[in-house]
């Protein structure tokens, strides 16, 4: 009676987790389809940092942020872009920040790999302040909650596929 009763419990709370996972998994959005370009990219925003700003997620909770010169950036395009983060990410498994024209530039771009975190449907990535970046979702686009001394700072950016 025991091992019985003791079956239906495992089997109950592996069901149970089972579908938790799935009804988790159906409303986590898709990160690794594309690019994430940041909103002011080739206007003042790149002026005043002087560079474009680009993100992409890779599987395994991989995140890179590249880092693209203005005005040299104007005249990059998606698809070129999209290589470069490929080529990047074979550069480390661990954390980096590599200079580097990755094979499809023509001028030296920084990639900064790193890792992020699922924490409550929210991306968490340590973004070297007190605390970490927190990323929310929509369909096409993506927002940085960057933590600063008073308020913390709204980054947008569009998802590029």
């Amino acid at each position: 009676m025991k091992s019985k009763f003791s079956l239906l419990l495992l089997l109950s709370l592996t069901l149970s987790s089972w579908g938790s996972s799935v009804c988790l998994a159906a409303d986590m959005p898709d990160i690794y389809s594309g690019h994430y370009s940041r909103e002011g990219n080739n206007e003042k925003m790149a002026r005043t940092t002087g560079n474009n700003h680009y993100v992409r997620f890779y599987p395994e909770n991989r995140i890179i942020r590249l880092y693209v010169p203005y005005p040299y950036a104007e005249t990059v395009k998606a698809s070129v872009i999209d290589l470069a983060f490929d080529a990047a990410i074979k550069k480390s498994t661990g954390s980096a920040y590599i200079r580097s024209k990755f094979g499809v530039m023509d001028e030296k771009i920084v990639a900064h790999l790193d890792t992020f975190r699922w924490i409550d449907n929210q991306v968490m990535y340590d973004c070297g302040k007190s605390a970490p970046c927190k990323v929310t979702f929509d369909d096409k686009s993506m927002t940085v909650l960057k933590p600063g001394m008073v308020l913390e700072h709204k980054i947008h950016y569009a998802l590029i596929k």
